[in-house]
């Protein structure tokens, strides 16, 4: 099983070349990528971010 820092690094990139291939600003946290066997939205992503960072930060300072 892949690390879940890896999985949501790779949706953050996939999510930002959607930004790069575009003409136009996009609003990333309406637009979607799939991971986690699912279309996630850019707030779906940006919460499993902070979930992960909230797991991994207990035994230090939390991420602000």
């Amino acid at each position: 099983m892949e690390d879940r820092k890896i999985t949501l690094l790779k949706a953050c990139r996939d999510l930002l070349n959607k930004q790069e291939k575009s003409h136009f600003v996009l609003d990333l946290l309406s637009e979607t990528v799939f991971y986690d066997e699912a279309e996630c939205d850019g707030y779906c992503l940006l919460n499993d971010i902070e979930a992960e960072l909230e797991v991994n930060s207990k035994t230090s300072e939390k991420f602000e």
